[in-house]
């Protein structure tokens, strides 16, 4: 999205500007990628593809980049590193640090307070412009699905781009030294052969991890090096006949043209379908190297398309926060109000173009390259700092319980509170977790390095053992994160009686004998599959089942709207039969019941002394869970049981509660808090007791 300098021709087709020579047609190149970024964003439908904007601006900074470097190792034998990073600065940072300002405040402002930490740090990391890995890093945590659309997204992109400005001009200089007259020929082969490893590499990892795919450099560098090899072969290509040159310019056109109407967020990317937008913009760059007769170019040089094209930078900085701001203030905002919304992005571009950017960038004031390196460093602190000041203003309303004043579920137990009726709590004076903290509050096998709960793509069981690790005695665990939540409780009350927990999970995966949403997950049939032959095999004392959804794909079905539970029933029981067949008893461990508007954490770090507001209807809570299903299915199957915990959890009635015993119960959409999990122990434990008739478990002191 960088401006360069171009070999000056005498043509209508370029103009100058502030001693450069700039080529009109690279200019409408820019508005058709952010126009079309901007309608994909806007949802509009025929243009679902307009993402690929994205590549066709990759495409363009390889080449402009590429062909600056180039002009200097030419004219020098070197590439002076501070002139560039100066250049680069002085281009992008002022209007990346404004927005990134703005964008704090559309979160402070707009988005609820519990998306203030993360993207607090998003800010920190776009600042620092390493935010694609986090992002890609997000993309594969199952239990990051409560985090919305970060305000600074978007500039995953500008992150990529500037690794490349870093990376790019050291490897052009090493070249430049090692192959001195050489150093074209030598910078060809080596930008080649990374062109092409990025390329492999790219497919390979679109096809094993599309989530990180979509975000990580080494998966994109292949783009931007497209560009850079048509840079370093331009005198080449010059020579090419005007007919074939003009030919490949709309053919190019109509390849991004292609991709933004024909492609959609079905389409894996980047991988091998990204070759259609970024060779397209290849042509279309190729057939502009010179004036040609019958090419695009007049058409990509009208004026208003070099107007945009020359703010295409500063739109794409400021729509995305817009967009977000506008969806989170009017949840239902209707596609035209997105798109005037969109429109109206360029008047904030045009202004922070006109009196931040060009003044900063064209100016004498930072004209010597150190100062604007240290301007540079100065706008990425005010970034960074920006950050972290977001973060910090995360408050909870209320101050973090010790766990000697927090009992939580173990509350119910005291009949000193047999009377109090929880969903109708309106604040207390401490809690744990903190609402603001409560996504952090889960099993920490997610955090350890272990792989215990398989991701998103990948087919493979990865059993991992806890509980008492030596006893003869073994317990399986198997499903998706509704029963991964339970795994420290289980495993506490294995070391106390003596049996071994293995764990079988895999994200947003039901461990069930027919097809989930092969979109979302469409390893689950493979990865169950599996876990039925390795559990029968193990020939465990105790299976315990647990899933989130509730309904699954009849045979023969294929959308999600064909769903039922009938078909979610009939899978149960397939598996749950194998093992009861083959001598294994099964506990299904109901679903918790699912909370049915805001997240509840999101609803008590937003309303600490209103706590009843985020109270929700029990018997709405168990039909939207995966209880319904597993009772049915268990009523099918002998040697199957269920274990219920829904009283413990929601032990008001007709009401489930946000916080019992000074514990929040929630920590993510339907997931409860590891905290609640624990203090529920003993209840779980009596609920085994009787599942499994004194087999496991124990019963409550009471009972």
């Amino acid at each position: 999205m960088s401006t360069g300098q171009h070999r000056s021709v005498d043509t209508p087709l370029t103009k100058p500007d502030h001693g450069r020579t700039i080529r009109l047609d690279i200019e409408g190149m820019r508005t058709i990628a952010v126009g079309s970024v901007l309608v994909a964003h806007a949802g509009v439908p025929f243009a679902a593809g307009g993402f690929v904007g994205v590549d066709v601006f990759f495409v363009l900074s390889g080449f402009l980049i590429t062909g600056l470097l180039a002009r200097e190792v030419s004219r020098s034998g070197r590439v002076s590193l501070s002139r560039f990073w100066a250049r680069r600065m002085k281009r992008l940072l002022p209007a990346s640090a404004t927005v990134l300002v703005f964008s704090a405040m559309v979160t402070y402002w707009f988005l609820p307070i519990t998306q203030r930490k993360d993207f607090g740090g998003d800010i920190v990391s776009a600042a620092l412009y390493v935010v694609n890995w986090r992002l890609a890093a997000r993309g594969v945590d199952y239990l990051a699905e409560d985090v919305g659309q970060s305000p600074v997204q978007h500039y995953w992109s500008l992150a990529v781009e500037e690794q490349f400005y870093v990376v790019w001009p050291i490897l052009m200089l090493v070249i430049g030294l090692i192959a001195a007259r050489r150093w074209k020929v030598g910078a060809f082969a080596v930008l080649g052969v990374v062109t092409v490893a990025s390329f492999a590499y790219s497919v390979q990892q679109t096809a094993d991890s599309p989530a990180t795919a979509y975000f990580v450099s080494a998966t994109r560098i292949w783009e931007l090096g497209i560009g850079a090899l048509l840079a370093l072969a331009a005198s080449q290509v010059e020579r090419l006949p005007d007919v074939l040159r003009a030919a490949g310019g709309w053919a190019g056109l109509a390849l991004v043209a292609y991709a933004v109407l024909v492609f959609d967020d079905k389409t894996t990317w980047p991988g091998a379908h990204a070759l259609v937008p970024t060779v397209g913009a290849a042509l279309m760059i190729a057939s502009g190297l010179r004036p040609t007769p019958g090419s695009p170019q007049r058409l990509l040089s009208i004026a208003p398309m070099v107007w945009v094209g020359g703010l295409s930078y500063s739109i794409y900085l400021w729509h995305w926060p817009i967009l977000v701001a506008a969806q989170a203030h009017w949840p239902d905002i209707q596609l035209r109000w997105v798109v005037l919304l969109m429109a109206a992005s360029v008047v904030p571009a045009y202004l922070s173009n006109r009196f931040i950017e060009n003044p900063i960038r064209f100016g004498t004031t930072f004209k010597p390259n150190g100062r604007a390196i240290g301007m540079g460093l100065a706008l990425t602190g005010l970034g960074v700092g920006v950050g972290l000041g977001l973060s910090a203003s995360a408050s909870a309303g209320v101050d973090e319980a010790a766990t000697s004043k927090s009992p939580g579920a173990a509350a119910l137990l005291d009949p000193a509170n047999q009377d109090v009726d929880w969903a109708a709590m309106r604040s207390v004076e401490a809690m744990r977790p903190l609402a603001t903290e409560a996504v952090a509050d889960r099993p920490t096998f997610y955090d350890d390095g272990s792989g215990c709960q398989v991701r998103d793509g990948d087919p493979v069981p990865k059993p991992c053992t806890s509980g008492d690790t030596s006893a003869d005695r073994t317990v399986v665990i198997v499903g998706d994160s509704k029963i991964a939540q339970w795994q420290p409780a289980i495993a506490a009350i294995g070391r106390r009686e003596g049996f071994k927990v293995v764990q079988f999970t895999k994200s947003a995966c039901s461990f069930t004998d027919v097809d989930l949403d092969r979109k979302n997950n469409p390893d689950c049939r493979a990865w169950g599959r599996t876990v039925l032959k390795d559990v029968v095999k193990l020939d465990p004392d105790l299976v315990i089942a647990s899933h989130r959804q509730g309904k699954a794909l009849p045979k023969g079905a294929t959308e999600r709207s064909q769903e039922t539970e009938d078909a979610m029933v009939d899978g149960l029981v397939s598996y749950w039969r194998t093992f009861t067949r083959s001598g294994i008893p099964v506990v299904a461990l109901l679903d918790n019941p699912a909370p049915s508007d805001q997240p509840v954490y999101e609803c008590v770090a937003q309303n600490p002394k209103n706590l009843d507001r985020c109270a929700f209807d029990r018997e709405q809570g168990v039909a939207a869970s995966g209880a319904p299903a597993a009772r049915r299915a268990a009523a099918e199957v002998p040697g199957a049981s269920v274990a219920d915990l829904t009283s413990t959890i929601c032990p008001d009635g007709n009401r489930c509660s946000a916080v019992i015993g000074n514990v929040l119960v929630y920590r993510q959409t339907t997931h409860l808090t590891t905290s609640f999990v624990e203090s529920a122990e003993a209840q779980l434990s009596a609920a085994l007791f009787g599942a499994t008739k004194g087999e496991f478990g124990e019963a409550l002191p009471n009972d």
